[in-house]
């Protein structure tokens, strides 16, 4: 297994997930971590993912091999009580969701990747998932690792944290990161800017990497006072779950390799294609890489100057 890892903090839990008739489509593992991991797995090399979460003790082997088949290692998992979280996934007619933890909000924070409980080493990390709000205890600990770490660092930005008086602290936060992946209703909630190129100004400074996920019109993607318009990889939407979380991982571990933006959102816009083109995350294979590789490089990136 790679020495060096992408090392994706984030919450790994089983999705029960019903349409909006209330059939239950499946029930797979699931979250932001699950679907993070994967898509990092299926552009960068075998095993050089790694998912960092709490997991109950009696999950801990079926979630493993659940990694172990799509070629995350699951070295850091750490168990937190007996059950994992499980959470309740319902789509509605207008194409929302809503989600429930069903065992309860204070188990779900329990199992919460808090870098304190990492058991990866800072020497062991080639770059770092972020998945989370703003709460002052966990970027505490990011602040104080940080240093430490290797490799660029993402955070894909929890819906929770996105409103308008929010701004300047997740501007402020956003100083211990390279990358700030988050969807346009995100960016709108926190801007006030509906319009996603406003929107995206308005998050952009100090060197910092800005991902905006556009959803069917592909991605915005600024540093500095460039801008890339990144279009779509061609394939069904099935499932839309996770999408978002699999484009950022991939970006994350794309970029972490090449310092390539729009080479890294090609990529990531492959991988968020290919997850959400069935129910549940995908496994990862050496077919899989060749495909993403393939259908990365048929996306179209278009490049702009700003002010």
């Amino acid at each position: 297994m790679s020495e060096r890892l992408v090392a994706v903090f984030s919450h790994a839990v089983t999705d029960e997930v019903y349409t909006a008739d209330g059939r239950l489509a499946a029930r797979e593992v699931g979250g932001a971590g699950a679907y993070a991991a994967v898509g990092a797995s299926l552009v960068s090399a075998p095993w050089g993912t790694a998912i960092v979460s709490g997991v109950g003790a009696r999950d801990r082997r079926r979630l493993s091999d659940w990694f172990r088949r799509r070629e995350v290692d699951p070295v850091g998992l750490f168990e937190v009580g007996e059950h994992s979280p499980v959470t309740r996934v319902r789509y509605l007619d207008d194409g929302e969701r809503v989600e429930e933890s069903v065992f309860g909000d204070a188990h779900f924070a329990a199992h919460t990747p808090f870098p304190s409980r990492s058991p990866l080493g800072p020497d062991r990390l080639e770059g770092v998932y972020l998945f989370h709000d703003s709460d002052e205890r966990y970027w505490q600990e990011v602040a104080a690792a940080r240093p430490r770490w290797h490799g660029p660092v993402l955070w894909e930005i929890a819906a929770n944290a996105c409103t308008p008086d929010a701004r300047s602290r997740v501007m402020e936060l956003a100083g211990l990161v390279d990358v700030l992946s988050l969807n346009v209703t995100e960016a709108a909630a926190l801007t006030g800017r509906t319009d996603p190129l406003e929107a995206l100004s308005r998050l952009s400074g100090h060197g910092l990497v800005v991902v905006l996920r556009c959803g069917a019109a592909g991605s915005l993607v600024r540093h500095g006072n460039r801008r890339w318009h990144v279009g779509v990889a061609p394939g069904p939407v099935v499932d839309p779950t996770g999408g978002g979380n699999a484009y950022s991982g991939a970006f994350l571990a794309a970029y972490a390799a090449t310092g390539d933006i729009p080479a890294s959102a090609r990529a990531a816009a492959a991988a968020a294609s290919h997850v959400i083109a069935q129910y549940g995350a995908p496994a990862v294979g050496p077919l899989d890489r060749d495909g993403i590789q393939r259908h990365a490089r048929a996306v179209a990136v278009e490049m702009s100057a700003t002010t």
